[in-house]
């Protein structure tokens, strides 16, 4: 049996459960009592009104809510809610003076002594119940409407934000690429093993953007070497004036993390923290501990026009945001220090991996 099946019969078993209990406790349970033998049409009466309560509970539960309350017909709707309650008074009237259920339970009144009230024209329990019957399908109708409107709309948000997802992380700057075959051919005539070691880089890279990042995840320790190899290649095309140190922290165990959500602040210090003519330097610390990891990227930044402008464009900060706030939306704290009086870039990224 499917699961859907399966608890389609627990909801069905439910709704038998409720009705048995509601129909004992509002229509059999006061009869009996009294302690006294009521006739056949009495009870008949009864099960009559339990069947046409069933029949106006997911008549309107079903149909009238959604077809007329849902869709901002309230007018209509107070309509069925009038004519409903006049109709069962109506039939329960009838049902009293066909089976002449009122005529035998005030001789079995008389006879069992006690004195009798006053019957008014409309059955005041019976309205009290219908209109209980009426609110509580009313209620169920448009609870369950709010909660498929509410999947919908979680459904299309996730859709939404794995395609957003799918869009920032795509837009990886192929230029760092093509420079970077660009710097290992030049290397094949001076150093091949250097260029060899290169290649090996460039394709561990490749090979992990084209098989790693399709997932939602991936492994800490793969998004750190990726960085790492990234950083060694960009050294073959810095001059001996820049200074590019790496430190990170041996982590207490294995974590994931969203892919390429790294990248953007190292890419940006390469792009903005290097010159032709001054000295620069680039620091990544990484911290890994207690499910957290820390994330310190800083670099001198230079806004003349001697800048070596390694890359245009990449996946950018403010793109790298957007992730962070989809991806871990309170687990993570990101702060940037742009420093212009020192020409210091600092960015402090903390993110819950747990």
């Amino acid at each position: 049996m499917s699961k859907e099946k399966s608890k389609g019969w627990v909801i069905v078993g439910v709704h038998i459960l409720a009705w048995a209990l509601l129909g004992f406790v509002l229509m059999f349970y006061q009869p009996l009592s009294w302690g006294i033998k009521l006739p056949f049409v009495f009870w008949a009466k009864q099960l009559i009104s339990i069947a046409l309560l069933v029949g106006i509970f997911y008549f309107n539960m079903l149909y009238m809510v959604p077809s007329f309350l849902l869709k901002n017909n309230a007018s209509a709707f107070a309509l069925w809610i009038i004519l409903s309650v006049v109709v069962m008074l109506v039939i329960s009237k009838f049902v009293d003076q066909q089976l002449h259920v009122h005529e035998q339970m005030d001789a079995l009144m008389t006879q069992a002594g006690p004195s009798r009230r006053p019957r008014g024209v409309i059955d005041g329990i019976l309205l009290m119940i219908l209109l209980l019957v009426l609110g509580v399908s009313t209620s169920l109708s448009v609870l369950q409407r709010w909660q498929k409107d509410a999947q919908i709309r979680e459904s299309v948000e996730k859709q939404n934000i794995a395609t957003e997802l799918a869009l920032l992380k795509a837009q990886i700057n192929p230029h760092f690429f093509f420079n970077t075959l660009n710097n290992i051919y030049a290397l094949t005539f001076t150093d091949v093993p250097v260029s060899r070691d290169a290649i090996l880089k460039l394709s561990r890279m490749m090979r992990y953007l084209l098989y790693e990042t399709q997932q939602d995840t991936s492994l800490l320790s793969q998004e750190i070497s990726f960085i790492k190899d990234y950083m060694e290649l960009m050294k073959l095309r810095l001059q001996s004036n820049t200074t590019v140190v790496f430190t990170e922290s041996k982590p207490d165990r294995e974590y994931s993390v969203a892919p390429m959500l790294l990248l953007p602040f190292i890419e940006n210090a390469f792009k903005h923290g290097i010159s032709a003519m001054h000295q620069a330097s680039i620091r990544v610390d990484l911290d890994i501990a207690d499910g957290f990891l820390t994330m310190v990227v800083k670099n001198h930044i230079f806004r003349d026009k001697d800048v070596l402008n390694v890359e245009s464009g990449g996946i950018g900060l403010v793109n790298t945001q957007r992730r962070l706030d989809l991806l871990y939306p309170g687990k993570h704290e990101l702060l940037i220090d742009d420093n212009i009086n020192d020409n210091t870039y600092q960015v402090l990224l903390k993110i819950n991996l747990v």
